[in-house]
């Protein structure tokens, strides 16, 4: 009665069922992990911390760390 149509669509039915059932797994797990959006506004450049990272790397001397340090402290 079906005369050989019911393969196909079922096949097709499959496919859709299978890639709705990977996307839904993907989005569950982005979800879970987070995608970073969260912290999106959270800034931590600091100017201590960045006078840090710039000591750390040698950019400066220990002499200019600790002069730049006690500025900003005086600052705050």
């Amino acid at each position: 009665m079906m005369m050989g149509y019911g393969f196909g669509f079922g096949m097709f039915g499959l496919i859709i069922n299978f890639l709705l059932i990977v996307g839904v797994i993907y989005l569950v797990i982005k979800w879970v992990r987070g995608d970073g959006s969260r912290n999106a506004g959270y800034n931590d450049n600091t100017p201590e911390r960045i006078l840090d990272e710039r000591f750390a790397r040698g950019e400066i001397s220990e002499e200019e760390y600790f002069r730049m340090k006690s500025i900003l402290r005086d600052r705050m």
